[in-house]
């Protein structure tokens, strides 16, 4: 099962996970049978190209995706992609993988509205806005930050 994640700097094991799924510069790809991890680029139209964050993902080859945060938009796109979709990661690539592992992730579906975390702050998964300081929740309805107001994935 090859496990994909978004990742802000660093490479390896020791990567960072990215809280913002769409906008993270590059996505970790890690392959529990030769344990090893790629670091493929993101490059999709948030980052001047033309594919949609889930495509690239897609493209790694990725059965499940592990993130921090992730939109709803985003979450139906891989549901019909068939990669599967674990929220709640943080620290490093190794913390992620360790806590799927262990069942500490969250599983989102299709039906789901996608995942935050409540007053982290950090809900730019796939095109909404990204506010930095904690505190910051949109759960409301008015940024629901799957893509609608920006960007369609």
């Amino acid at each position: 099962m090859t496990i994909c994640m978004p990742i802000t700097d660093g490479d390896g094991l020791d990567a960072s996970v990215s809280h913002h799924f769409g906008r993270a510069p590059a996505f970790a790809v890690y392959d529990p049978d030769a344990e090893t991890v790629d670091v493929v680029d993101n490059d999709s139209h948030h980052h001047g190209g033309d594919k949609s964050p889930p495509n690239v993902v897609a493209e790694t080859g990725a059965e499940t995706l592990i993130c921090g945060n992730l939109g709803g938009k985003a979450a139906e796109r891989f549901d019909a992609m068939g990669i599967d979709v674990y929220c709640d990661a943080d620290g490093t690539v190794g913390d992620a993988i360790e806590a799927l592992r262990d069942g500490e992730l969250t599983p989102v579906g299709p039906d789901d509205d996608g995942c935050d975390h409540e007053g982290g702050g950090h809900h730019d998964e796939d095109g909404g806005h990204g506010h930095g300081g904690g505190g910051h929740s949109h759960s409301d309805g008015d940024h629901d930050h799957d893509g609608d107001d920006h960007h369609d994935v």
